[in-house]
C-alpha cells in the first residue's frame, strides 16, 4: 500500500505530460470581429488584396487611378473567399486605391506612388468604408 501511494504522484505526473498531445491549442480571443478585407504589403510594389465574402455576393477588387478615376484593373468573383496579388511597380507617379466590393459594400485603400531623387516608394494610406444606397 505504501509503495502505491510513493507511485500515485508519479503516475498523475505522467498521465497529466501525456495528456498535453491531446488538448486542444488554447486561441486568442477578441472583442473585434474578423476582418473581411484586409492588404497585406509582400515588398516594395508587391501587394495581397484579400476579402471574405460568406453570403457569395458579387464582389470585386478594382485598382483605380484617383486623378480621373480611371479603373486600371478589374476583377470580379461571386466566391467565399477571393484575392489577387497585385504588382504596382510599373504604374507612373501618383495616387491609386485598391478598390474592394463585397455586395453593396465598398473598401477603399489608398496608395501613393512617388520618386525622390532616383529612389521610388510606395505608400499604403487610409482606409475607408461605404455602402453603396439601395436602388
Amino acid at each position: 500500500m505504501k509503495m502505491l501511494l510513493t507511485q500515485a504522484p508519479r503516475l498523475l505526473l505522467v498521465a497529466a505530460i501525456a495528456s498535453l498531445g491531446f488538448t486542444q491549442p488554447a486561441q486568442a480571443q477578441s472583442a473585434l470581429p474578423p476582418q473581411p478585407i484586409s492588404v497585406l504589403k509582400v515588398n516594395d510594389f508587391t501587394y495581397i488584396v484579400r476579402a471574405s465574402n460568406p453570403q457569395q455576393q458579387r464582389s470585386e477588387v478594382q485598382v483605380v487611378r484617383l486623378s480621373d478615376n480611371t479603373v486600371l484593373y478589374s476583377h470580379s468573383t461571386s466566391k467565399h473567399t477571393f484575392g489577387t496579388k497585385l504588382n504596382v511597380e510599373e504604374l507612373p507617379d501618383g495616387e491609386y486605391a485598391f478598390v474592394v466590393k463585397v455586395g453593396k459594400d465598398v473598401t477603399r485603400y489608398t496608395l501613393d506612388l512617388h520618386t525622390e531623387a532616383e529612389h521610388r516608394s510606395a505608400r499604403l494610406g487610409t482606409v475607408s468604408l461605404t455602402a453603396m444606397a439601395l436602388k
